[in-house]
């Protein structure tokens, strides 16, 4: 009882210690003093009710604050209409990172700019040169039907065999019983120079190694469907090149020595269309069951037989897309974001990726809309289609016309250096060969301011004041494998504005919002606007609740300091070499100094358009009704139209009408 009593005493001294200082910082020192017994017991519990709120009323606080500032920097009057046609447009991803550049962009050139989810509304199945498997790019939340394939123009066979070679001989090592014997003594001391030089002069010696690696070389995307005849075509020239494999590696025999007619003949026997003994089995003088043991392997581990020859033929049934489907896609595309006439000379389409060294997380610097992968590929997929003339000609039918002398070029924006590149210039038309330098100049400045602004966020401004110090420095943190931070990411991502440029085209939204453009004018059903809902605002949710978790308990929702981790299996990261798999982001991405770099918050989705248009697409798709009506969105309307500002609160839509001066705003509860 002692004990108890003692407790209880302390805990109570422990309570009005906490309710004086309380006192003092309210400038009320004494009023604690002259409450009753009942009052004061009333006063503690509405402080606990208050307690166990105070962290929602934090946070209300917080988007609040945002959201009267970003409302108050608006731009609600019409743009007025140009004279003449940008320089060039440029179409960038709706990421966050995208909103530096593209404000620098604008700045220092006549170019016009907009948003769009980075896989440009196609979904694509995409096999790479010399990849064997499919890379799906596109929002996880959709499924692609139709295949792109990526043919090399040109390919030098020397190098071609040089990288055989060596990949023949890690193959050997990795397989051989006695490789963890003798690996390290083989070839640890290449490893040591790649050590050496990627932690002291990693600028210097990725210049040096990209001499011994040869460039990927010019390539070609697949894109139109392919017909019966060409399938067949396809599938027997994979198989004789399959056969002139077989007959180098099972036999030891050089091309040269065989005729077409010898593997013709082959690729019939093992389809079973052929009997008897084949002329490449009397040339080379093989007795009838060493022939039968290679036909066997070229069925079995080659799988040249019919039943892989029609799985194969159904395969080639998704290669590419069909006219109706590249119109449609192409169409989709820019009436999304309001861009259906006065086209410029140049449409750049910028796809982003980010490139690291060391880093397991490089997928979550990646295009979210990619489904965690570069966007370079949607964006020739989307430039090769745009140029065709007959694809042209039928969106000339639907209203929008394309000017004949634009030309789309697909580009790629590394979000870690800043960089952007241009592809696909061997087809640029000569008329415009003239006008590339300008192009080129203008995207080096851009790139380079961007670089000023983000890289003191990450290292001592002073060692980036400069805009061509920054950019090296942001180039050579790419390339630092002892670099936990090579970018920030998508941290501090705050809001996602859908609606014309005009609305934030003079606005410095820091990097923090992602814009997605749409002109409310070209969509009179809200097709278009529910589907930018259902995919880009569901996978920015995602993004946003994924840093938000990871910020206010990186332990537990996150996944500590990437110092620690180590990498299980290929598919996910441990800490030390024993403990659970980890989620969420490490804390290099959303804590600077132990604090919180990422200030989480719920994702603020501004849509521009009428009330009633918006309303109607936001209920329309079940997955935002639902992100919206339980709280894990705000969601904001500003109709052009009466320029009153609607918020979704309390689980009703409230208008808000801004003062004079622009920073305090009244709410009213709107009635349905």
């Amino acid at each position: 009882p002692s004990y108890l009593e003692q407790k209880r005493a302390q805990e109570a001294r422990r309570c009005a210690a906490r309710l004086s200082d309380l006192a003092q910082k309210a400038g009320m020192p004494h009023a604690f003093e002259q409450l009753e017994p009942n009052e004061l017991n009333a006063l503690m519990m509405l402080l606990g009710r208050f307690e166990q709120a105070e962290g929602q009323m934090w946070l209300n606080a917080q988007e609040a604050l945002y959201m009267d500032r970003l409302f108050a920097g608006l731009n609600l009057a019409q743009s007025a209409p140009r004279d003449k046609r940008p320089f060039a447009q440029a179409l960038f991803c709706i990421d966050v990172r995208s909103e530096r550049f593209r404000r620098h962009l604008e700045k220092v050139g006549d170019y016009q700019t907009y948003g769009i989810a980075g896989f440009f509304g196609i979904p694509v199945g995409f096999i790479g040169l010399d990849k064997g498997s499919e890379t799906q790019l596109c929002p996880v939340v959709v499924s692609p039907k139709n295949l792109v394939l990526e043919l090399a123009i040109t390919r030098n066979p020397d190098e071609q065999a040089l990288a055989s070679v060596l990949e023949q001989v890690f193959h050997e090592l990795k397989t051989s019983i006695l490789s963890p014997f003798m690996t390290v003594e083989a070839i640890g001391l290449l490893f040591g120079l790649d050590m050496f030089g990627k932690s002291l002069a990693p600028l210097s010696y990725n210049r040096w190694r990209q001499r011994l690696h040869p460039e990927k070389p010019d390539s070609r995307l697949l894109l139109d469907k392919l017909s019966r005849e060409q399938g067949d075509s396809i599938i027997r020239s994979l198989q004789r090149a399959m056969i002139v494999k077989a007959i180098g590696r099972e036999l030891g025999i050089e091309r040269e020595t065989i005729t077409d007619e010898m593997i013709r003949e082959l690729r019939e026997a093992a389809l079973e269309n052929h009997s008897g003994p084949t002329v490449f089995a009397q040339h080379f003088r093989l007795d009838e069951q060493a022939e039968k043991k290679f036909l066997d392997r070229l069925q079995r581990v080659y799988r040249i037989n019919r039943g892989y020859a029609q799985i194969q033929l159904e395969r080639l049934g998704r290669i590419g897309f069909t006219l109706d489907e590249q119109v449609n896609f192409v169409s989709q595309a820019l009436r999304s974001i309001g861009l259906t006439q006065g086209f410029s000379r140049f449409v750049l389409l910028a796809g982003h990726g980010s490139t690291s060294e060391n880093n397991p997380y490089e997928s979550a610097l990646d295009c979210g809309a990619c489904g965690g992968n570069h966007g370079i590929i949607n964006a020739r997929v989307l430039a090769q289609i745009a140029n065709k003339p007959v694809v042209r000609e039928r969106l000339r039918a639907q209203g929008i016309t394309i000017a004949d002398d634009t030309w789309f070029i697909p580009a790629f924006h590394n979000t870690t250096t800043d960089e952007l590149r241009l592809y696909d210039l061997d087809l640029l038309p000569p008329s415009h060969l003239v006008y590339l330098e300008r192009l080129n100049n203008g995207l080096q400045a851009a790139s380079r301011l961007c670089a000023a602004e983000r890289m003191p966020t990450l290292v001592e401004a002073e060692r980036v004041e400069h805009p061509a110090k920054a950019y090296r420095h942001a180039q050579r943190n790419a390339l630092d494998w002892s670099q936990v931070r090579p970018e920030w990411g998508l941290s501090r991502n705050a809001a996602f504005l859908i609606g014309r440029r005009n609305l934030t085209e003079q606005m410095n939204l820091d990097g923090r919002v992602f814009l997605h453009s749409y002109d409310y004018r070209c969509d009179p059903k809200a097709r278009l606007l529910e589907n930018i809902l259902t995919g880009p605002l569901v996978v920015g949710q995602w993004i946003n609740m994924e840093h938000y978790f990871s910020t206010v308990d990186n332990e537990h929702y996150g996944s500590g300091s990437k110092v620690y981790h180590n990498v299980a299996g290929r598919f996910g990261v441990m800490t030390g070499n024993l403990s659970d798999l980890r989620t969420g982001l490490p804390s290099q991405t959303v804590l600077k100094g132990g604090e919180p770099y990422h200030e989480p918050m719920r994702l603020l989705t501004v849509i521009e358009a009428p009330l009633a248009h918006a309303r109607q697409a936001v209920e329309g798709v079940a997955k935002v009704r639902n992100l919206v009506h339980n709280g894990w969105v705000r969601m904001a309307i500003i109709d052009p139209e009466t320029q009153a500002f609607y918020v979704f609160e309390n689980g009703i839509w409230q208008q808000r009408s801004s003062s004079t001066d622009g920073q305090t705003l009244q709410a009213k509860e709107l009635t349905a």
